[in-house]
């Protein structure tokens, strides 16, 4: 196992896990019933009903205190405090929520412990539309998913636990949903926010964002544009290319609204965003001591933040999003009609330079180098251009409300296809880049087509003014083909070679997803609820080469959830608590295995796991203006049945029983103060503290895995102080991120393409910023 140098303060805090006892999401539920317009000042009175802010994760509008699910919700107002600009730094707001970030592009988010390869175990919606990952070489499109923009949304709610019944498969461990602000039918308004940033050692940052909302025809027509441009500084240095401040990013693009309304019962929203990332990526290697046969001697490494590749390999992503929605009031029900298209373009590469020195190491110590010359490859790179498209068009009808039953029925389908190739090329050894005219020695095809369909149902009966019982079925079919083939193909020991015609294989399944709700109001402000749930994910099929037929595909994995949870408020609607305990047990796992001779990644079937966890989120209001928010989640993630692959041609044990779920600590937790006082002459101050805790966590299931890395058990500290009108119309704030300067891991690895000694992802170092806001 690797670990990383004892630092003071490193060890476990118990202090903190009981101080935090438990932040950030329902910090977010400081929000009204009614979702704040974009110019509106947030509102810290007293008389606000705390936890009354409303939901529609049941496809119902609900107050979040009376909805009988895990559910945080955080509103706008929260999200511009805290600094939050990306599903990454929101993750913290919200117990039992793990995001393994691996730079641009390429977040996996997982929740409750479902941390796995392969398809997305948590659903991300960009309001009505599913967002798509992209698939890559390894099939992995849970890992690869699109970069978000938090600006200008109503709020983001997070829903723990398998959604199947109603958001369908790649849900299984829960969903997030981001819900954009809509155009306004009756008032111009709009809002600017410049801002400014240093990190510690890197370049500077900056980020500009607007908004416009135009009324066309009054009360009937309205516009709302968004645009919005973020650049991040890089503090990365690549030591073997002389460069610094490498993992640079530039994101920017908009989004533009319309909603019709020709009557009281009908509207009509249509949307297009459309968003461009450029980055490289921003791991370093923090483990020089690993690889005896690296380019440079350990001694001459750096001991931080800095990187070892020998190529450049820049990343590209556009993603564009189509959405047309229809609602429909009939009275009795709402008939909702939904549309959307998904369109992602990406471009990005991996340093194969430590591929071929390992190669080379191997046929020199066989004797066979003076016959197979791996040398001629350094450096090099691999290059993955590729297109993920997603038709997803939904039909459903939601009960109007009545006092005995509320329904929602619906029918669904999807189509994703994604196309890729997967291309080395010779690089320049002086600059790293690519040379001219490019060198090609390899290129592979993949073509990926998933169409998924399915029928769905959910009741609640209210048995009584006190107790509801809700159920839900539905019914999925997908099914899944996958083509590759090589048409320029080099012959290498180490991977084989020769050219591969075109072979397709195909999976499918089909089968019902269930859940079953009972919620009882013991008191007027106290509601308990018990619930049991089950969800999925798609199999597959690999596509590498040589790979033994008996490892081609895989199945759907599955699991049944198992909870109980409370939601509450107490002095007199002041204080406002949630608590849940639960027991999920998976079944199939898809998990990640690497073939013998280390080359080659792909996804099997192995083992069974078991998640036992306890949530706990609480938002206290003791005076008018202050605000303490916390959450505390504990999870034992374990395996319950040895990983043992079904081929000797891959490394056999995968885990044990008894081995961690890798990338989920046993303890996180999060507190939070925000203060808001009058000053005098229409001003307003503000101040804003955030500590979070990520305990220990692991990159791979087994401790004698020579490849594990540790990460986490860290206190993060952010901070704000500010300045602000009464009335909302201005604010200006400075701001720090991580205020102690920690290293802190978040993810890590020593995957063969990235570096010699493996890839660190941290959390950046001290940044110290300014930014300014105007609502008009």
């Amino acid at each position: 196992m690797v670990g990383f140098a004892k630092r003071p303060g490193a060890r476990h805090p118990l202090w903190v896990a009981l101080l935090l006892a438990g932040s950030a999401a329902p910090g977010c539920l400081h929000a009204q019933d009614a979702a704040p317009s974009a110019g509106a000042p947030s509102s810290k009175d007293s008389a606000t009903p705390l936890g009354a802010i409303t939901v529609t994760a049941t496809k119902h509008a609900t107050a979040i205190d009376k909805t009988p699910i895990a559910i945080t919700a955080v509103p706008a107002e929260v999200l511009a405090d805290s600094g939050a600009l990306g599903i990454n730094d929101m993750a913290k707001m919200v117990p039992g929520v793990s995001v393994q970030d691996a730079g641009a592009g390429q977040t996996r988010v997982s929740i409750r412990g479902i941390y796995a390869a392969g398809e997305p175990t948590t659903g991300i919606y960009y309001d009505e539309t599913p967002i798509a990952g992209s698939v890559g070489t390894t099939n992995d499109a849970g890992g690869h998913q699109p970069d978000l923009d938090l600006f200008d949304l109503d709020r983001v709610e997070v829903l723990r636990g398998p959604q199947g019944t109603l958001y369908g498969a790649g849900s299984m461990g829960g969903a997030i949903r981001l819900i954009t602000n809509k155009p306004e039918l009756d008032r111009v308004d709009g809002s600017v926010e410049a801002g400014y940033a240093v990190t510690k050692g890197g370049g500077p940052s900056w980020l500009a964002h607007a908004m416009f909302n135009l009324p066309l025809v009054r009360d009937r027509l309205a516009l709302r544009v968004v645009a919005d441009k973020q650049d991040t500084g890089g503090y990365i240095d690549n030591v073997v290319l002389g460069r610094n401040h490498v993992g640079e990013s530039r994101r920017d693009g908009g989004r533009v609204m319309l909603r019709y309304q020709p009557t009281g019962g009908l509207t009509v929203d249509a949307s297009f965003s459309d968003h461009l990332t450029r980055a490289e990526p921003n791991f370093w290697t923090p483990y020089p001591e690993r690889w005896a046969l690296a380019p440079l001697h350990p001694a001459d490494l750096p001991s931080r933040y800095g990187s070892e590749i020998s190529t450049l390999v820049p990343y590209r992503d556009r993603t564009r999003i189509s959405n047309l929605t229809v609602n429909w009031d009939l009275g009795w029900a709402t008939l909702t009609a939904v549309s959307s298209y998904f369109d992602r373009e990406s471009h990005y590469s991996q340093d194969s330079t430590p591929l071929f020195q390992y190669a080379k190491y191997l046929l020199d110590t066989l004797g066979l180098g003076q016959v197979y010359d791996a040398g001629q490859y350094i450096p090099s790179y691999l290059y993955y251009p590729g297109q993920t498209t997603n038709w997803s068009n939904e039909l459903r009808l939601t009960s109007g409300g009545g006092d005995a039953l509320d329904w929602t029925a619906g029918l669904y389908e999807e189509q994703r296809r994604s196309r890729l190739f997967s291309e080395n090329l010779h690089a320049d050894p002086a600059t790293g880049g690519p040379l001219s005219p490019p060198a090609m020695f390899f290129r592979r095809h993949i073509y990926d087509d998933l169409r998924q369909k399915a029928a769905y149902g959910e009741a609640t009966w209210h048995v009584t003014p006190r107790l509801d019982v809700t159920g839900g079925l539905r019914y999925y079919r997908y099914a899944k083909d996958i083509t590759g083939y090589t048409d320029l193909n080099f012959d290498f020991p180490l991977i084989g070679g020769g050219t591969i015609p075109p072979t397709t294989v195909g999976a499918g399944q089909n089968g019902w997803l269930k859940k079953l709700n009972v919620s009882y109001d013991v008191a007027p402000h106290v509601m308990v609820y018990a619930q049991a749930a089950d969800g999925m994910r798609p199999g597959g099929a690999n596509q590498l080469i040589n790979l033994p037929v008996d490892l081609t595909t895989y199945k759907a994995d599955w699991l049944w959830n198992y909870e109980l949870g409370l939601k509450s408020n107490w002095l007199d609607r002041k204080l406002y608590l949630t608590a849940d305990v639960y027991q999920i047990d998976w079944h199939d796992m898809q998990v990640s295995a690497i073939t013998l001779d280390g080359t080659s990644q792909f996804i099997t079937n192995a083992g069974a796991a078991r998640m036992r966890g306890f949530e706990w989120e609480m938002l206290y209001r003791p005076v008018p203006g202050l605000d303490l928010t916390a959450n505390f989640n504990y999870i034992d993630a374990v395996l319950t049945r040895d990983q043992i692959s079904n081929s000797y041609e891959a490394q056999g044990v995968l885990g044990r029983t008894g081995d961690r779920v890798p990338y989920t600590p046993r303890y996180t937790a999060a507190l939070a103060a925000d203060y808001r006082w009058p000053i005098g002459a229409g001003l307003g101050g503000m101040l804003r503290l955030d500590a979070n805790y990520v305990g220990t966590s692991y990159s791979t299931f087994r401790p004698t895995d020579p490849s594990r890395t540790r990460m986490g058990n860290y206190t993060m500290v952010d901070g704000r102080v500010g300045l602000e009108d009464a009335d909302g119309r201005w604010s200006a704030s400075l701001y720090v991120k991580n205020l102690f300067d920690k290293l802190a891991f978040v993810s890590t690895g020593l995957q063969t393409y990235y570096a010699p000694f493996g890839e660190a992802y941290t959390v950046a170092p001290r940044t110290i910023g300014i930014d300014a806001k105007y609502n008009f």
